[in-house]
């Protein structure tokens, strides 16, 4: 049997062991708790972040929102997005305007990040702290909150090259409406330029046809009957060529058959009127043969050789 002495050291070991467990214990579970608060801190910056992220996203994509709406929206929404709001403010400098928040004042505790546009540097965004704080990652400012403001500022950027684009869309689709209106309004005078050239053209030909029918066919007619039956041709030819300057045969006879020399126009009009190739062959000072080899030249280029079509009549036709 152990002695009272032994017993009593025996259990002040056991006592001090059992305590010095219990002292590893409780360090174990304040680092855990030191641990479990810092984790959940950090769970909050997270989710500000994200909020500060999807409160952006929702500025940018309202409907008929301008970039200067933009640009203070974000602004506005910056300073909760960060660990100590209540002291923090930001500044955005972009296109020569100038966007803070209403606590915003110039002090050493300062981050900052370039909004590019189109590969150009067109502004700079700033967060300060009012105060200061514990030097962390970037002075006083998170390792997070570092990459929450470039996120920021890089949004900024491509949300600027969008609207400017969208800018660029519509003044080129205005401006197409514009052309393609003043197009149209060009279409309908030209038209109306058209129509009245048409009708005075028209009118013309009419005056042409009853100045050619009441002066110059009863003159040829007059003049006709004095002369010798030699000049009563020519003034046959004469008349039937000017009836024909107010008809569609020249046009006709020249479109379809362009290769006609000028002496077989002439002659195809003497035809046409009816004249034999004796008669032709006396008016054009000609042998007869000649006249038919010129009959022979007109009715191979008419393509009618070798058809029983009567060239007379054919000429007629055109």
């Amino acid at each position: 049997m152990k002695k009272p002495d032994e017993q009593l050291l025996t259990q002040v070991s056991a006592l001090l062991s059992r305590n010095a467990e219990l002292e590893a214990l409780e360090i174990r579970h304040n680092r855990m708790e030191k641990t479990l608060t810092q984790q959940t801190h950090n769970l909050k910056e997270r989710i500000k972040e994200i909020n500060c992220l999807y409160t952006i996203s929702k500025i940018v994509e309202k409907a008929d929102v301008s970039l200067n709406e933009i640009y203070q929206g974000v602004i506005e929404v910056i300073p909760c997005s960060w660990q100590y709001p209540e002291i923090t403010c930001a500044q955005l400098i972009i296109n020569k305007g100038k966007f803070v928040t209403k606590n915003y004042a110039q002090v050493p505790w300062k981050q900052s990040a370039d909004i590019i546009v189109y590969g150009e540097k067109v502004g700079i965004l700033s967060v300060c702290y009012k105060k200061e704080k514990p030097e962390l990652y970037e002075g006083p400012f998170l390792k997070e909150e570092r990459s929450l403001l470039d996120a920021i500022a890089e949004r900024l950027g491509r949300t600027s090259e969008q609207k400017q684009s969208e800018k660029a869309l519509n003044e080129s689709e205005k401006k197409l409406k514009e052309q393609n209106q003043l197009l149209y309004e060009k279409n309908i005078a030209l038209r109306e330029v058209m129509n009245q050239m048409i009708s005075e053209k028209k009118n013309l030909e009419e005056k042409v046809l009853d100045n050619v029918d009441e002066f110059l066919l009863p003159l040829l007619k007059k003049l006709q009957n004095k002369s010798s039956n030699i000049e009563k041709e020519y003034f046959k030819v004469f008349e039937d060529n000017l009836k024909q300057l107010t008809s569609s045969f020249g046009s006709s006879i020249s479109k379809k058959l362009p290769r006609l020399t000028p002496r077989e126009n002439e002659i195809c009009n003497m035809i046409r009127t009816g004249l034999s190739s004796k008669e032709v062959a006396k008016l054009l000072n000609i042998s007869y043969r000649s006249v038919e080899t010129y009959r022979n030249y007109i009715r191979k280029k008419l393509g009618i050789t070798n058809q029983k079509i009567n060239l007379t009549t054919y000429l007629a036709t055109l």
